[in-house]
């Protein structure tokens, strides 16, 4: 289902990746309590959300071409991945999970230039370079599919930190600008790893207990379990934490707790 359809009343210039942002902004700043429950009951009714949906309907004539530099592409796909998630769950209605809408990550869609794009094109197809969500699934874009060529072309595992599914274990919200997209990636890498609720080490055990995240993402984290230690190690806070990672990769377990999809709601 295209969330964004409907007739386009064009009145001036409209720089559409900047007003994504603003209209993202908004939206947490007045929705979202501190440590990030949204109120989506009170989104469905308000302002922000008719600014919401007039603004995505300007991606119906946006050409995701003309995103020229590598940072500018990331900060507009995650900022539009998000809105995305918080637009389908006051769409839908979802009140406990993400998983009351059956195929939710396939079910609402963009039309961005013409193109559909689903959350789960905007993550794999896009954000991941084209790459398969498991090893049995197709790529996201197949043969000339032509929004290959809005692809990134070298993974940022940090993507992993910023992008919303509206779930307790997910990464929180944030707006991210190109001009410090870097900066704003490494703050949520180390806000995801230094959280206790998803991240738990047991220096006497060598027990490593961590968000699925890791497991169903391993790949983009490293080739071996030390490649992917080494990755996570260098958001870690905790020093002696940091060089266990660094240095007895092979002597440490690695467990993944059970990842919460009910929704982060207040209720």
């Amino acid at each position: 289902m295209i969330l964004n359809d409907g007739t386009l009343v064009v009145t001036e210039s409209s720089n559409t990746v900047e007003e994504i942002r603003e209209v993202l902004s908004h939206i947490i700043e007045t929705y979202f309590i501190p440590n990030g429950n949204p109120e989506y009951d009170k989104i469905r009714l308000s302002q922000e959300y008719n600014a919401l949906k007039e603004c995505v309907r300007f991606l119906q004539i946006f050409n995701p071409g003309g995103i020229e530099s590598n940072n500018e592409k990331k900060a507009f796909w995650i900022n539009l991945y998000n809105l995305l998630t918080i637009h389908s769950i006051v769409h839908f209605q979802i009140k406990l999970t993400v998983w009351e809408r059956p195929n939710f990550f396939f079910s609402a869609e963009y039309n961005i230039g013409g193109y559909r794009f689903s959350l789960y094109d905007i993550v794999h197809g896009i954000l991941r370079g084209n790459r398969r969500r498991w090893w049995f699934f197709p790529k996201p874009f197949r043969g000339f599919d032509p929004r290959i060529r809005f692809s990134l072309q070298e993974l940022d595992p940090r993507i992993h930190f910023a992008l919303h599914s509206g779930s307790r274990s997910c990464p929180g919200l944030a707006v991210y600008s190109p001009h410090t997209i870097d900066e704003d990636l490494d703050a949520a890498a180390r806000r995801f790893i230094n959280n206790g609720d998803r991240f738990i080490y047991d220096h006497q055990t060598k027990v490593l207990s961590c968000s699925k995240i890791f497991k169903w993402f391993a790949q983009d984290f490293g080739k071996t379990k030390s490649e992917r230690l080494a990755y996570i190690a260098q958001f870690v806070d905790d020093e002696a934490i940091r060089r266990d990672l660094q240095d007895n990769t092979s002597a440490i377990s690695v467990r993944y707790l059970p990842y919460d999809w009910h929704l982060n709601s207040s209720d």
